[in-house]
């Protein structure tokens, strides 16, 4: 935990060097903000019930002035050699309906500016493992013409997704190995999409505001830098997500 910990400390002093004025993400268990107590989930891996939900959110950039979709990219490490079957969540793997997209705060938290309004859709969508490394990417949107897709204003932390993580397939007959496997699950980047028209265009985040990475069982991560976890793209599954919210 020290060197997790560490890399912690280091990605908030970036933060405030780099992401002044230009907008940054957070990322964290159940609420916005990327606070300490929403840096680690410790699930006891004892029951097939329960969702664990990390929260994507982002401190506006200026001129967010009709943002209509946000797309985004979490990139994932486990601690071992190879990928969990436990976090195999995409068709073909061993928990394939257990990732989902949620883009719905009017039910809470409200720590964060709502923007949605209980209008976007889209989804999330997992890449398959590459050695013992994963990526997860989300393109959700309000309709074209809607009314909600207005401005915010410069340094507001607004909400932009949950990520939901059920724990069917933990235990019993047909149950996925790796739920107790340690997990760093980083928050690489948000983009916020708006209308061609706009002058100010789209606005690409990824520095980190409070914290944008997240841990899984804890550690140790030892000797590796929570922050800076990186998997290859995929553009084709890119693609396929897009294609769910048009």
């Amino acid at each position: 935990m020290k060197a997790l910990w560490t890399a912690c400390v280091m990605l908030v002093v970036t933060a405030r060097l780099a992401s002044a004025g230009s907008g940054s993400i957070n990322l964290g268990w159940n609420d916005c903000g990327g606070y300490p107590g929403g840096l680690d989930r410790m699930f006891a891996c004892d029951t097939n019930a329960g969702i664990n939900t990390l929260v994507g959110s982002f401190v506006a950039p200026s001129c967010v002035n009709r943002m209509s979709a946000n797309e985004i990219v979490m990139d994932l490490q486990s601690q071992g050699l190879a990928w969990p079957s436990w976090w195999g969540l995409r068709t073909g793997l061993c928990r394939p309906s257990s990732l989902s997209g949620n883009f719905d705060f009017t039910a809470g938290p409200f720590t964060c500016y709502d923007y949605w309004q209980g209008g976007a859709i889209g989804a999330l969508a997992s890449d398959a493992p590459v050695g013992n490394r994963l990526r997860i990417k989300g393109v959700f949107a309000l309709p074209a013409g809607d009314s909600r897709i207005t401005a915010i204003p410069e340094g507001d932390e607004v909400y932009s997704y949950k990520c939901n993580i059920n724990n069917a397939n933990t235990v019993g007959p047909g149950s996925c190995p790796g739920c107790n496997i340690g997990v760093c699950i980083v928050l690489t980047s948000i983009k916020l999409n708006q209308p061609q028209d706009e002058p100010c265009g789209s606005k690409y985040l990824s520095a980190p505001a409070g914290r944008n990475f997240a841990t899984w069982q804890g550690g140790p991560f030892a000797g590796l830098d929570c922050g800076h976890v990186y998997s290859p793209a995929k553009s084709a599954t890119w693609g396929a997500v897009k294609a769910l919210y048009r």
